[in-house]
């Protein structure tokens, strides 16, 4: 039945296509009906396996796999996603929305009467703020390399580390080491080269080399995409132990 979903849906010629594993959340009408033992979901293996098989057959039919769960045509990029997952300021409006300015998340509020209070004293002349939360420097690192991480570009290293230093570079490469031999991870030149195994581990050996060579790290797809929770993670605990 997936494999024959995405047939169909290769065939209506979309020029964007989102593939999602199911949630079941406690509370929605979903959640009463569903019974385990009566309808149970696919098993982990059988959805990484479901994964695989969206990756291999919208690939072939000529969709870019840009981001862990979206793919397209080229040219067909989701622009508003982009926004989030290059970690860049946007304003959000109505109930409940939250945004993203200089280096502050606020949010609005999310019951319609303390909302109308709020649209009030706005046009009253009050500060657009609400549940102010500054981003400290090691959040804004973890929000960087959790969104890249979720994309096929990946994490620009460059980027990275003119705006968080060099001290995270060498430990987040030695935690990834296993899974550059693995294959989970993927390192790239400037010229965006696969650099193998062994120039990988000839280059840890030397701070100097890894900051003139390695340009982007990424996950590899399918599998890297599979671990990209351990795998973001892992990082987390790199930056902040």
């Amino acid at each position: 039945m997936w494999e024959e979903s995405l047939q169909l849906t290769i065939e209506a010629l979309p020029s964007h296509v989102s593939v999602y594993d199911l949630q079941v959340e406690q509370g929605t009408k979903f959640g009463i009906l569903y019974t385990p033992g009566e309808f149970p979901l696919p098993s982990e293996t059988q959805s990484a396996e479901f994964y695989r098989m969206a990756s291999r057959m919208l690939s072939n039919a000529g969709y870019d796999h840009y981001e862990i769960s979206s793919y397209c045509k080229t040219g067909f990029e989701c622009k508003h996603n982009y926004t989030y997952w290059k970690n860049r300021p946007f304003f959000a409006f109505g109930l409940g929305s939250a945004s993203y300015v200089g280096g502050v998340r606020f949010s609005r509020p999310k019951k319609m009467k303390e909302y109308i209070g709020y649209v009030e004293s706005l046009e009253d002349g009050a500060g657009d703020r609400c549940q102010d939360n500054f981003v400290d420097a090691k959040d804004m690192a973890m929000d960087v390399v959790m969104l890249s991480l979720r994309t096929a570009n990946g994490l620009d290293l460059k980027s990275f580390r003119e705006t968080f230093g060099d001290s995270l570079v060498l430990p987040l490469f030695k935690a990834y080491q296993p899974y550059v031999e693995s294959g989970h991870v993927v390192c790239l030149d400037e010229q965006r080269r696969i650099i193998t195994t062994d120039e990988f581990n000839s280059l840890l050996s030397n701070e100097h080399k890894v900051k003139e060579v390695m340009a982007f790290i990424r996950l590899s797809d399918p599998d890297g995409f599979l671990l990209s929770n351990e795998l973001i993670s892992l990082a987390f605990r790199v930056i902040s132990p």
